[in-house]
């Protein structure tokens, strides 16, 4: 894990986008190659360099996590997507799984879990955040979506 790892941010709120990559910054060997407000700049920076990882908001009013999943894997298939989520009870979590998301982090745990969410990530895993309190756990959500095995590997990086 030596070589740098380029990430690429899309959610539609800039604020969130800063908090984001100065949390970013201080990870050592990552570098943000770039920040997607909407789904055009989102496929116009892919194109332009195809990062190892697109950080992508589960619900950008123009795309969807599912929908901007497959689409990601199915043009770049050597990018992963971790999916950032308010509720982690959504259905669209369950649908980004199902299109080939390498993790789920809710965003109230992004100061706290993205180191260990993209470690996990780099390492081959499907990264699942600890359940909240009182919610179920997020593997059955990931057993149930991929139901190709790759839910054997999911789990929580400590």
């Amino acid at each position: 894990m030596d070589r740098p790892y380029y990430i690429l941010l899309a959610d539609d709120h800039a604020g969130f986008r800063r908090e984001v990559r100065k949390i970013l910054e201080e990870i050592p060997g990552v570098r943000v190659t770039g920040e997607a407000g909407n789904r055009r700049e989102l496929f116009e920076l892919l194109r332009q360099s195809a990062p190892r990882l697109v950080i992508l908001d589960i619900s950008m009013p123009d795309l969807r996590a599912g929908e901007g999943t497959r689409l990601i894997r199915l043009h770049y298939p050597e990018t992963q997507v971790l999916i950032m989520v308010m509720d982690q009870e959504s259905e669209y979590l369950t649908h980004g799984l199902a299109a080939g998301a390498a993790g789920v982090l809710p965003k109230q745990y992004v100061a706290g879990q993205m180191a260990r969410a993209i470690t996990a990530i780099r390492q081959g895993k499907i990264y699942l955040p600890p359940p909240a309190p009182g919610k179920k756990s997020l593997r059955m959500a990931a057993s149930a979506a991929t139901g190709d095995g790759r839910a054997g590997r999911a789990g929580r990086v400590n």
